[in-house]
């Protein structure tokens, strides 16, 4: 974190990690040491959101997880009925495709 301080009639923008602290500069105006904190951290929140943007594009690059989002919402906001008519056709698919692979395999086998 970054932040200002007077310290022996000097402006400094001190930088703390956590653990240690170290003065990184001095400047003429309390003012000025004031502002330069302050945009160095808007800076490091900045580099921070745009590492985590960054990540969530690596892990999701082609945004399935809205899409995914978007048909949870829409199942949640179908009716009893609906859902269990929805249900039906998946099972219906399930089982017509594996009867599909067990013909596959059945002509492997031959």
């Amino acid at each position: 974190m970054y932040y200002s301080i007077v310290h022996n009639s000097r402006y400094c923008v001190v930088l703390r990690d956590g653990v240690a602290e170290a003065l990184i500069m001095e400047l003429p105006t309390e003012a000025l040491a004031d502002e330069v904190a302050f945009q160095l951290q808007m800076a490091w929140y900045d580099g921070e959101s745009w590492g985590k943007d960054k990540i969530k594009k690596q892990l999701d690059p082609d945004g399935y997880h809205s899409k995914i989002s978007n048909v949870i919402k829409d199942v949640k906001n179908k009716s009893q009925s609906e859902r269990k008519q929805h249900h039906d056709e998946m099972e219906e698919q399930r089982r017509s495709q594996q009867k599909e692979v067990k013909k596959q395999v059945l002509r492997l086998k031959r």
